[in-house]
Parts: C-alpha cells; sequence; structure tokens
C-alpha cells in the first residue's frame, strides 16, 4: 500500500440522546432468570413507545438513552401474564432508576390457547437523521423485488434501468446491512433482491461525519432480514405473477445460548417486454433531417439470490459475526429495431437492426466484525471487514438490413456488429468505529476507514466491413479500463445534551483519495489524487408535546464511475452512443435542512426545507455530430443549485385506517459550457404520494393503496419525466397467523413509462421508453418454529414467538 494518514480530528459536539439509565432483573416465580423477555417504555401522554430491550441469559436488562421524563412499562414473555411497571420517573435528580427484581407471573395452563401476539409498526418512522421504512407493513411490495419497495418511499425513484435518485439526484449511496456492496452495483443489480427478504429501509439525507460521505443526495440503506428466533425457525414464500413472473424465498434460523446461524434463498424468474422509441429532427440550414427509430423487444430475466451467517456469542458483551451473501443474475434483452431517415419530409432510407444482448451478473459480499460493549455500559467498540466481488459479461449481437424507399435492397444491404463487455470490481474495506460516553450528557464517536478499490473494464467489437468483405475488429472501440482507488479516512463526533429541550452535534471527516483511471489499450493513465474535509452538524430543539425543530448540514462527495470515465462509445445503437470522460472530477455538495416534526395520537407532519449548492457536479450531456450520431457523455457542471420543501405526513383517522402522504417540491438551476457553447436551464420539478392502509377482521385483513405522480425534472439541456401509477395490495392471514396469502396489482392503468426531451437548439430530440409494469400477482408465505425455554411444558404450550431483537 502506498499511502499512511494520520490526522488529528478537532471536533464540537455530538447529539447524545443518554439523559439517563434503567435497570432490572427479571426472574420467574422460583426467582430463575427469564432470558429474552421484551421490556417496552412507553409515554403516558400518548402511549408512544419511547424505547424497548430484552433481557440477556442473566436476565438483566438495562437500558441506556433515556429522556428525561415519566414513563410507564409493560414487560412481556410468551408464557408468562404481562407486567405493566407504573410511575418511572427519569430527572436531574434520578437519573439512575434500578427497578431491583422484577418477578413475573406464569399463564396457566387453560390460558395458553388464549394467548393472541399481536404488533404493529408504523410504514414510516423517523428520528433525527433518518428515516426508517418498514418493509413488512407494505402490502404493494408483496411479491415485488427491492425496486418497487424503493419506489414506493417518499423522494425516492427507480428508472428502467434500476438506477436510484433520492430527491431527483442520482447520486445517491446504496448500502446492504450498513455496508457498500457489489449487490448494489447497477443494472437491475437491485431488482435480484425480493422484498421479503428486506426487514427496513433507512433513508439519511443528510448524513453525520461517521457515515463514509459518498452520494451528495444522502444514504439508502437497505437492511436484510437476519432471523433471531429461538430454537428452529423456517419461512417460506412462494409467488407467481401474470406475464410469467415466478418467485420462491425460504429462510431458516437455529439459534441458541451460543449462537445464531441463519440463512436464507430466493429465486426470481420474469419475463416481459422492454420498447423505446425516440425521434429526432436536425435543422442543417435549408435541410430538416428527421430520424424516427422504433425497438420492440423482450426483457427476461433470472436471478439467484442468497446469504448465510452466523453470530457467536463470546460473552455476554461481545459478538463476532460472520457472513457471506451474493447473487447471480442473468438477463436477456432481444428485440427489433426499425429506422427511418427522412430530408425534407421525403424517405431517404429504411433500416432494420435486430439486437441480441444477454448479459449476466454475479457478486459476492463477505463481511466480518467483532463488537465489545463495555463492562461499565458507557459505549462500544465494533470493528469489521468486508470483501465484494462482483462481475458482469455481457455480448451484443447485432444485424442490419438496408432498403431504398420503394423497399429493395440497398447496396451493401447486410451489415452486423459483434461485441463483448466484461466489468469486474474487487473492494475491500476495514473499518473500526469507537462510541464512549463522557458523562450523562456528552458522549463521542470516532474512527477509522480504509477502502482499497480495484476495477476492470473491457470491451471488444468487431464488425462486418463492407468494402472487403471480411469480419475485422473496431481499433476504435475496443479498449480496457483500469482504475485503482485508495481512500483512507478518520471522523470524529462529540456531542452535548445543553438542556431537556436542546441538544446538538457535529463533527468533522478527513479524507484523502489516491485515484488512477488507465487506459490500458493506449497507455494512457489519469492520476487524480485529493483531499477532502467532510464536516456536519446537526441540532435539535423541543420536545414531543409541541414538536420539534431540527437543524442540519453536511458535505459531501461523489465520484465518478468507470462507466463515466471510460472515453471508449458503446455500441448497442450505432446513431445513439454513450462513453465516457477520463478527466472528469469528483463533485462536491453543501447541504443544508431545516425542519420541524410534529406528534399527534392520530398523525404526525415532518417538513422540511433544504438547499443544495454542488460543486462540479456530474451530469449526462448529449452532443449531436454532422454524421447524425448522437453521443451522450459526461461533464461537470459549472454551477448547480438545488432548493425545496419536503413534507411528510401521517393520519390515522380510525383504528383500521392509516395514510402517509409525501410531497416533495424543489427549483433547479443549471450552467455548463459544453465545447465552447454556454449551456444553462431551470426549472421547478415536485412529486406527491400516497400511501392509504385498510386494516379489518381484528387486523388479519388489509387493503393497501400506493399512488404516485412525478413532474419533470430538467438537465442542462433538456428534461426527464417518469410516469407513474398505482398500486393496490391484499394479504389474509390465516392459521393463527402462520400463513399470509397476498394478492397484489402493480400499476393498475399501465402507465408507468419514462420520457426524455433534449432541445440543443437546431437538434431537438425525444425518447420514450415503456416496459412491463402492470402484472397481477398471488403470494403464498408460510414460517413455523419454536421457541427454547427452560420450562418444558411451556416449549410445548408455545408453538410460535414473533420476537425480533
Amino acid at each position: 500500500m502506498r499511502f499512511i494518514l494520520s490526522f488529528t480530528i478537532l471536533f464540537l459536539a455530538f447529539t447524545s440522546f443518554s439523559q439517563g439509565q434503567i435497570t432490572l432483573k427479571v426472574v420467574d416465580e422460583n426467582n430463575e432468570a427469564i432470558e429474552y423477555a421484551n421490556f417496552r417504555l412507553f409515554s403516558p401522554k400518548d402511549s408512544s413507545v419511547v424505547s424497548g430491550d430484552y433481557s440477556s441469559s442473566s436476565g438483566k436488562i438495562s437500558m441506556n438513552a433515556v429522556p428525561f421524563g415519566e414513563y410507564y412499562a409493560i414487560l412481556s414473555f410468551f408464557g408468562f401474564e404481562d407486567l405493566t411497571i407504573n410511575s418511572i420517573q427519569i430527572s436531574e435528580e434520578n437519573r439512575k432508576e434500578n427497578l431491583g427484581n422484577v418477578k413475573m407471573s406464569t399463564l396457566k395452563s387453560q390460558d395458553f390457547e388464549e394467548v393472541v401476539i399481536k404488533g404493529e409498526t408504523n410504514l414510516m418512522e423517523s428520528s433525527i437523521d433518518k428515516r426508517t421504512y418498514n418493509v413488512d407493513e407494505d402490502m404493494t411490495a408483496v411479491g415485488g423485488g427491492l425496486t418497487e419497495v424503493l419506489n414506493n418511499i417518499p423522494s425516492v425513484e427507480v428508472d428502467n434501468d434500476g438506477n436510484v435518485s433520492l430527491r431527483g439526484s442520482g447520486s445517491v449511496t446504496i448500502l446492504i446491512d450498513g455496508r457498500q456492496s457489489a449487490l448494489s452495483s447497477g443494472d437491475g443489480a437491485l431488482d435480484g433482491i425480493p422484498a421479503n427478504a428486506i426487514e427496513r429501509i433507512e433513508l439519511v439525507t443528510n448524513p453525520s461525519a461517521k457515515y463514509n460521505p459518498e452520494g451528495t443526495a444522502g444514504i439508502i440503506n437497505i437492511v436484510l432480514k437476519k432471523k433471531k428466533l429461538r430454537g428452529i425457525n423456517t419461512n417460506v414464500q412462494l409467488s407467481a405473477a401474470s406475464e410469467n413472473l415466478y418467485s420462491a424465498t425460504v429462510g431458516f434460523n437455529i439459534r441458541n445460548e451460543k449462537i445464531n446461524f441463519y440463512t436464507n434463498y430466493s429465486y426470481r424468474y420474469r419475463e416481459g417486454y422492454r420498447n423505446n422509441f425516440n425521434k429526432r429532427r436536425s435543422s442543417f440550414g435549408d435541410t430538416v433531417e428527421f430520424l424516427n427509430q422504433k425497438r420492440l423487444g423482450t426483457d427476461f430475466r433470472e436471478s439467484h439470490t442468497g446469504k448465510i451467517g452466523a453470530d457467536f456469542f463470546i460473552k455476554e458483551n461481545q459478538v463476532i459475526g460472520v457472513s457471506a451473501s451474493g447473487t447471480y443474475t442473468d438477463r436477456i434483452r432481444n428485440g427489433k429495431q426499425t429506422n427511418e431517415l427522412f430530408y425534407n419530409d421525403l424517405l431517404f432510407q429504411y433500416w432494420d437492426r435486430q439486437v441480441y444482448d444477454p448479459r449476466n451478473r454475479n457478486s459476492v459480499d463477505l463481511n466480518a466484525n467483532y463488537k465489545l460493549d463495555f463492562n461499565d455500559q458507557n459505549g462500544n467498540l465494533i470493528l469489521a471487514a468486508t470483501q465484494s466481488l462482483g462481475d458482469e459479461s455481457s455480448i451484443g449481437e447485432f444485424e442490419e438490413y438496408y432498403f431504398n424507399p420503394d423497399g429493395t435492397p440497398s447496396s451493401n444491404n447486410y451489415r452486423f456488429q459483434n461485441q463483448l463487455r466484461d466489468d469486474s470490481n474487487n473492494k475491500f474495506t476495514l473499518s473500526a468505529d469507537l462510541e464512549r460516553s463522557i458523562n450523562e450528557n456528552m458522549k463521542y464517536e470516532t474512527g477509522l476507514q480504509a477502502i482499497i478499490n480495484r476495477q476492470n473494464e473491457s470491451n471488444y467489437l468487431e464488425y462486418f466491413d463492407t468494402l472487403t468483405q471480411t469480419v475485422i475488429p473496431d481499433l476504435n472501440v475496443n479498449n480496457e479500463l483500469a482504475f485503482n482507488e485508495e481512500i483512507l479516512s478518520v471522523y470524529g463526533i462529540l456531542g452535548h445534551q445543553v438542556s431537556q429541550k436542546f441538544k446538538y452535534q457535529a463533527g468533522v471527516r478527513l479524507e484523502q483519495a489516491y485515484t488512477e483511471p488507465r487506459l490500458i489499450t493506449t497507455n494512457e493513465s489519469f492520476q487524480n489524487d485529493y483531499f477532502s474535509f467532510f464536516p456536519s452538524v446537526h441540532v435539535t430543539y423541543g420536545d414531543k408535546d409541541k414538536g420539534e425543530y431540527f437543524a442540519s448540514y453536511s458535505r459531501r462527495i461523489n465520484r465518478p464511475s468507470t462507466r463515466s470515465l471510460n472515453p471508449f462509445p458503446i455500441y448497442s445503437d450505432p446513431l445513439n452512443l454513450m462513453r465516457g470522460n477520463p478527466e472528469i472530477q469528483p463533485e462536491y455538495i453543501n447541504s443544508y435542512e431545516l425542519g420541524y416534526e410534529k406528534m399527534w395520537k392520530k398523525g404526525s407532519l415532518t417538513s422540511t426545507l433544504y438547499f443544495k449548492e454542488t460543486v462540479n457536479r456530474i451530469q449526462r450531456i448529449r452532443q449531436f455530430y454532422d454524421d447524425g450520431r448522437s453521443v451522450t457523455t459526461f461533464t461537470n457542471v459549472d454551477e448547480s443549485y438545488d432548493y425545496g420543501v419536503e413534507l411528510i405526513g401521517t393520519y390515522s383517522p380510525f383504528s383500521w385506517w392509516r395514510n402517509m402522504v409525501s410531497v416533495n417540491a424543489y427549483e433547479s438551476r443549471l450552467s455548463a459550457n459544453v465545447g465552447g457553447t454556454q449551456l444553462s436551464n431551470k426549472g421547478v420539478s415536485w412529486d406527491a404520494k400516497l400511501n392509504a392502509t385498510f386494516s379489518f377482521f381484528d387486523n388479519t385483513t388489509a387493503l393497501q393503496i400506493n399512488a404516485q405522480y412525478i413532474a419533470p425534472r430538467y438537465t442542462v439541456q433538456g428534461f426527464y419525466e417518469r410516469s407513474p401509477g398505482v398500486d393496490i395490495g391484499f394479504t389474509r392471514t390465516l392459521m393463527e397467523k402462520k400463513m399470509v396469502i397476498g394478492v397484489r396489482v402493480s400499476d393498475i392503468f399501465d402507465q408507468k413509462g419514462f420520457y426524455f426531451e433534449i432541445n440543443d437548439g437546431d437538434i431537438v430530440q425525444e425518447t420514450n421508453y415503456k416496459w412491463t409494469t402492470r402484472r397481477l400477482y398471488l403470494t403464498l408465505s408460510y414460517k413455523f418454529g419454536n421457541l427454547t425455554t427452560k420450562n418444558k411444558e411451556l416449549r410445548e404450550k408455545i408453538k410460535e414467538a414473533e420476537i425480533e431483537e
């Protein structure tokens, strides 16, 4: 390794919610410890859950991070009567509340058949620095993939190629279980993760200095399910949908006092169509050229996704975890594109292009971590290592047949091209994170992270030469790009609870990056080393009764990808090429947010004003040439500002009816100098989403409706627009909640699509994409397992436990 970096951290404050501490020991009637009892702390004002924890093998519960206030608690464990503990007071005078030994009473044997497990989680939950979306509460995602789940989340969008944007920006970091992963490397890879394998999704729009600064729009963290039920537990789900879509998922875990072993596997098969329509009008003096392209084709995808892992409980306060996850995806796009070329409204030539584009992707993530909770209960240490490996290869076979306006074959009527592409990546990440409380009002976090990233992209194209009547390689296209990146960073955060209402955090992350894209074919190197600092500040004021005000600032970065760096073109369509720019620079963003959140008994409102100043913003531009070709490439936009407002509200007029509504509106201002031409554009964009859930028959039946609208988004050359739709989902639980039957219709009105328009003065281009979006899904899931306890009678009586850590 060629880099060694050492930093001195200067930090101000980090928010500490640890105002007091509650301790107790849970025992049975014989004073034996009860392990895994559920302790929930409630606010008496609105009966909302403030926090929760589970008892250890010794029956102990120690709950830190308890704000000052008066609470009551409910202690529960299957086979025992629920126990309510009233008048728990945490204050300046009473910071540590020791409840001593809390004895639970065993249920009588005749009561077991009447034990009913009820639980409900909000679809969206908010905290100071993130929003959490609970996937299990979204019926419109039943049988679908991750991309369908993301499209239901406020301010998140996924296009037809699986590219994710947050608040209109595609510069967003996708994490899997809190780590960067080869499973999220684009081109529909996320769709291989089924919705029922996801526990929750976390949105962090203004991350603190603790997080890797990649992604100027923020972070989307996808937390996969890791079963933690005691004993042996299994879950199976099968789904089928119209237009030949099938999926199956099985999960298994076994856990005791020393180990938790878990594994799951998902299979997904999908067929569909993928069409696009392109119109381009070019003016050259008195001549008007018009190109009309129509592509009709199929889109097939088959994927396998799996995860296996184990947690080893060395001691009560030490855990070692290891896991391996991976996915393999086959995708085949096949179609026919018809092309018509007109001059002054007269047909000059037309041709057909047959496209066969198979590709496969495989990726593996290997993770190991160690967590130590300090004996003084004032913090922890986490060490983690991740190795991500990924490879994607694609074969493009293109045949063209040319004809004269009268339908007769033109000279040199037949042409073809064969293209082979291979992309591989190898990323190793090592991190250490330390969290410690200085006192009851302050704590700090600090950590180190090292990233070594190696990527390689190769492209080979051969074509039929009409002059020599032979197949020859295209030396202007064939290339190999190697990208080496090494990043070492260190961060520090310190925080202070000034009063019961006022708290703030601030910190800084320092980073040194060494990057070198190398064009191996032409022996060119574009070394780009840079040092960056990323401060962050979060402030909150208020309480649950009157609402909380919050403000935040963060600085982040968007590094160029190999796709945006490689200068050699991609030839899926010779008239509409795409190539990168090896001289492109990383973009930086200064992000400011100011908001207010208020909770009521039947609803909530979160309102956020935000402003983003982007330096060297990376954006696609399209350049047009006299020979009829257009080339999409990447450039650094000279100036970019976005400012807007986001509103998220929930309202439950009745216990059986829940609603979530979100609106995001912002104005973009962009300007850039491209090839000596000064370009600029601005416009207001907005989107709105509605999620309504209706529960019936004692919460065993639910109906959910998701609807959204998305207005046009602006680029420096034009605008683009996604056509949204309406989804409906229905679920029914049976057999004491062991079986769930789901029915879902996606995009009822079959209107989801994508449109973009580019206006370059004399040249105007319009493109429409449409693919299979309306499907009818049928899903069946079944789960079974057992909860191990010390009491044999209870083990026989209790058939299922719905306890999650």
